[in-house]
């Protein structure tokens, strides 16, 4: 008998960085329960867990107690293949009231050529999470545009290739609702911003985005030249809907790049990261390669041969936009809350993995068998054999493992091969 299952309901809208841009989403990481220990409605200040047995770390290692990289060799893909990398995401804490502003103090060691980056974040009344912003070296106060009941820290640890690596010892907070008035704050879009950019294929199958992610073929996410929008592996907090002709694809932000890793163009100049000499809107890299700015360099100091804004994951590029060379195409961040997501009834008739895109190989959960609901589908790898098969994903929350899973349509109780309906025989919209 065929069961109606429970799930989250609709995506969670994101706010922006000091001042938000909303992206569709739903927060990567569930906060704890302001009665938890985590909880700081009293607390003056507190430390973040570097130990915390999360899944948002990469490449960290835990050493006396310190942070730090566990292999100097290893780099995202996309990097320069001269610096290691890693990154360490804590845990949410609610802090059991709201609070206009952040202090952040980080204490490191950080040997010749080698850097630490403190990125935070924090979820408004809304539900809605801001941008990530990075505090200096020596730690200041980060001021949020709308008070925020929760906040979340990410730790980026970079050096030269084999070198000497950083170390975090501590990573201490302290909430103060009055501190940021003087602070800079990001002024959110007055409507949904659309930008003309140029876009390249990712490629690099088998590598490993900044976040965590490994590249399947024909896998679906982008790459954005900054981390203020970088994601959790397997997460959708932050999107953006990629247009090409008459196609058009929302994808997860799982990767950085391309060129440069602090160039926020879609932000407004007064708070952009890196070039605000630049209009909003204008990449560094296509000022760079149309009209010689910055040297004609990226912010590593190699020569720009492309004036890309945006990366593609092959999924993305080829099955999703039906794109043959790289090219222009139109990038939408949307400034308002997503509306609900609609839900489509299908009966599965078994148990479904679930995968973290329509690529990967990676069970993440199970989608037990019965009635359920999917929101949208993207096509990927095939499932079945010669004669029943099928290459679309279904977009669901999953009965086990996180939600905004995938799941394939093989195992949907009817229709023929490659064929994605509900039970009303309504034809299941892309992503």
């Amino acid at each position: 008998m065929h069961r109606a299952r429970r799930g989250p309901g609709a995506l969670v809208a994101l706010g922006t960085v000091l001042a938000s841009l909303a992206l569709p989403g739903a927060p990567q990481a569930q906060a704890h329960s302001p009665s938890s220990p985590t909880a700081r409605a009293a607390q003056a200040s507190w430390p973040v867990d570097l130990t915390a047995a999360t899944p948002d770390r990469t490449n960290t290692a835990l050493s006396h107690g310190r942070l730090t990289v566990r292999d100097r060799h290893a780099h995202p893909a996309a990097a320069p293949a001269d610096r290691s990398y890693a990154e360490y995401t804590a845990p949410v804490t609610a802090l059991g009231r709201t609070v206009s502003a952040l202090a952040v103090r980080t204490t490191a060691t950080r040997p010749a050529g080698s850097d630490v980056e403190t990125d935070v974040r924090g979820r408004d009344a809304s539900g809605g999470w801001t941008q990530w912003t990075t505090t200096p070296a020596a730690g200041e106060t980060v001021a949020f545009a709308a008070a925020v009941s929760a906040v979340q820290v990410r730790l980026v640890l970079s050096a030269p290739e084999g070198a000497a690596t950083p170390a975090v010892s501590s990573v201490r907070l302290a909430a103060d609702a009055a501190a940021g008035a003087a602070q800079p704050q990001v002024m959110a879009p007055a409507a949904t911003a659309t930008y003309r950019v140029f876009a390249t294929r990712e490629g690099l199958v088998g590598g490993t985005t900044a976040n965590g992610h490994v590249i399947a073929d024909r896998d679906h996410f982008v790459a954005l030249p900054s981390r203020r929008l970088l994601d959790a592996n397997g997460s959708r907090t932050y999107q953006v809907t990629v247009c090409y002709g008459s196609r058009c694809e929302t994808a997860p932000i799982w990767d950085v790049g391309p060129w440069n890793t602090t160039d926020d163009y879609w932000n407004p100049p007064s708070v952009r990261q890196s070039w605000t000499d630049l209009p909003q809107g204008t990449p560094e890299a296509q000022a760079a390669y149309q009209s010689g700015y910055n040297g004609g360099h990226d912010e590593f100091g190699r020569s720009v041969s492309n004036p890309a804004g945006i990366d593609l994951a092959d999924g993305t590029f080829w099955d999703g936009l039906g794109m043959t060379n790289n090219d222009w195409v139109t990038v939408t961040f949307s400034a308002v809350s997503p509306p609900p997501r609609t839900k489509y009834w299908v009966d599965t008739f078994a148990n479904a993995p679930v995968y973290a895109s329509p690529t990967s190989t990676t069970q993440t959960g199970t989608l037990n068998g019965g009635t359920n609901y999917v929101y949208c589908k993207v096509w990927g790898r095939m499932i079945g054999n010669s004669t029943t098969y099928n290459h679309w994903w279904l977009l669901t929350d999953p009965d086990s493992g996180p939600a905004n899973q995938y799941v394939s349509a093989y195992y949907l109780s009817r229709w023929g091969n490659d064929e994605a309906k509900d039970n009303n025989g309504t034809v299941i919209p892309n992503c």
